[in-house]
């Protein structure tokens, strides 16, 4: 980063009239370069998300298997959580079961795309356990889906995430 001085009095510490330092106008650092569009506000989200009240699990299936992970946040439109990695090769998920902590089933089959599949930050050191942020994007949702995730929205959730 270039910086212009008032004063060229560089010897010895500054005087009042010339600690102030001006950065160059011009300059755009790196993370200005990456997330700009980000802070004007160009991408955003179509819908609010929220916060479950309680633990609320995911199921998501595949062809042979299933995982469960955790309910982060949940809107019309979609959904995140954070899951367990146990195999090191991906999974390609068909549909998705909403659960709560007691067991009781929210809602089933919901039908989805993959929006965001990413590492978490594991803190503890020597630990070999991966979790994962995984989003998704709900897609042709019969009404009855529909119908039960309204329900579950206004009578599960804290406010917005």
């Amino acid at each position: 980063m270039q910086t212009i001085y008032q004063n060229s009095n560089f010897g010895g510490r500054r005087s009042v009239s010339n600690r102030r330092v001006f950065a160059d106008p011009d300059y755009k650092s790196l993370e200005k370069r990456i997330t700009g569009e980000r802070r004007k506000g160009t991408i955003k989200r179509e819908q609010v998300r929220f916060r479950a009240k309680d633990l609320i699990f995911v199921k998501l299936n595949s062809e042979n298997t299933e995982d469960v992970g955790e309910l982060l946040d949940i809107s019309k439109g979609g959904l995140s959580l954070r899951y367990f990695v146990k195999e090191k090769k991906p999974r390609d998920y068909s549909d998705l079961g909403l659960f709560s902590s007691g067991g009781d089933l929210i809602i089933d089959e919901v039908p989805f795309k993959t929006v965001v599949d990413t590492e978490l930050a594991n803190n503890i050191q020597f630990s070999t356990i991966i979790f994962r942020r995984y989003g998704v994007q709900f897609e042709n949702l019969t009404p009855n889906q529909t119908a039960k995730l309204d329900y579950f929205l206004l009578n599960h959730t804290l406010g917005e995430a």
